[in-house]
């Protein structure tokens, strides 16, 4: 008790407990995003290009967007003409990325409502993978924290 007690007094315990939060929530899409990969092995279980293609569309235009909305109006037209083009670059790789994250997490889900817990060795392995996503979601998010 005098633990949680030290840990009230501080004031600290909300940042603890988002911390937590976000190191399980990017735990779960890391073990849903690899769940989706197993998932889509098999020849069998594949999806279709039209969505693939409208997911990829969707996010390179969101990406593209907000990366533009970054490009100052004040700028020489040279300069704003390139920084149009990095931000076309940067929604062409956060496009493809959020892509590649939202078609497997998908697939994890389908992979988990199909009886996926049996077939990667039950629950004490999917506890065990939780656990190891969750260290490393906190190793990345201390490396990306600012200083």
């Amino acid at each position: 008790m005098g633990l949680l007690a030290n840990i009230k007094e501080t004031g600290d315990y909300k940042k603890y407990l988002k911390t937590l939060i976000l190191a399980i929530a990017l735990a779960f899409l890391t073990l849903y995003i690899a769940f989706g990969l197993m998932f889509f092995a098999p020849k069998e279980n594949t999806v279709p290009g039209w969505f693939i293609l409208l997911t990829f569309a969707i996010s390179f235009i969101m990406f593209t967007v907000f990366y533009e909305s970054k490009v100052k109006s004040k700028s020489k037209s040279g300069k704003k003409d390139r920084e149009r083009l990095k931000s076309l670059i940067k929604g062409l790789f956060f496009g493809i990325c959020a892509t590649f994250a939202f078609v497997s997490i998908i697939g994890g889900v389908k992979f988990m409502l199909r009886g996926g817990i049996q077939e990667i060795g039950g629950l004490e392995v999917f506890i065990s993978a939780l656990a190891i996503c969750m260290i490393v979601s906190m190793v990345f998010l201390s490396l990306l924290r600012p200083s």
